[in-house]
């Protein structure tokens, strides 16, 4: 049973458990899970599914870890299962993972981890919902802002007008994560030296940043790192001059990558 808010819980478990059968009874759910029906006078809180926020790159690392994760992997990454019907001793563990909405709101989830002489076999979501939202929280969201429109002219202050796309465009991506995980990564072109252009990315994106901060983002929340020219998007062979300086403007850019970090 999920919910998608903790004040919910009860009108849900009610909703559910007043449409079961009368008496208690046990049948397996179509991907091997078990279901539990029982009347509305059998209600205790083992019936009421209370997950806790495990950070989603530990999951990733669980789904992933197929044929190579060992118990003891997963108990460092998830800690033991925290289902009532699970314990160690099994060979699937149960976890009741709260996985984000927007805002305060969240989806209680069960995950299965199956073992097979103690290594990690397989993992899965009880509800398709659940499959679907961990997969969307596992996708980083990248933003890329053009370092003309942020900056002047080898310049690392933001424009006014640079600060407004920002704010709005992280507002919107922000909107979804419970925690964000940022990374702030400034581009250059290769015009001027390759030490220039280092320090003068590090000094952009550490800007954007501070941008950030000062829009309501956590600080502990965001790392920034400068590429200088060494990732170029294009390379504007046989140009020079005006016509090359506009030819190389892709590489003068700012990417922020977001994603859930609970």
């Amino acid at each position: 049973m999920e919910k998608y808010t903790k004040s919910r819980a009860v009108l849900l478990a009610a909703g559910v458990l007043l449409a079961a059968a009368s008496s208690i009874a046990s049948s397996a759910h179509a991907q091997g899970f078990t279901d539990v029906t029982a009347s509305p006078t059998g209600l205790n809180e083992r019936f009421l599914r209370n997950g806790t926020f495990i950070p989603i790159n530990n999951l990733q690392r669980v789904s992933e870890g197929s044929g190579r994760l060992t118990q003891q992997d997963v108990t460092s990454l998830l800690g033991s299962p925290n289902d009532p019907s699970s314990t160690e001793r099994g060979n699937n563990w149960l976890y009741n993972v709260n996985l984000p909405l927007q805002g305060d709101d969240y989806l209680v989830c069960q995950y299965r981890v199956s073992f097979s002489q103690q290594v990690v076999m397989s993992s899965d979501w009880r509800r398709p919902q659940c499959s679907r939202l961990f997969a969307e929280l596992s996708q980083p969201q990248s933003l890329s802002f053009s370092a003309d429109l942020l900056f002047g002219f080898d310049s690392y202050a933001i424009s006014a007008q640079g600060r407004r796309e920002l704010q709005q465009a992280t507002q919107e991506a922000t909107a979804r994560l419970r925690t964000p995980s940022i990374l702030v990564t400034g581009h250059t072109d290769r015009i001027g030296s390759a030490e220039y252009n280092m320090r003068l990315s590090q000094q952009r994106a550490q800007a954007v940043a501070d941008a950030l901060v000062q829009g309501g983002v956590s600080p502990q929340h965001i790392n920034y790192v400068g590429r200088g020219e060494n990732e170029p998007l294009v390379s504007c062979q046989n140009i020079s001059g005006a016509a090359l300086k506009e030819c190389l403007a892709p590489n003068r850019r700012v990417e922020i990558l977001l994603q859930e970090s609970i």
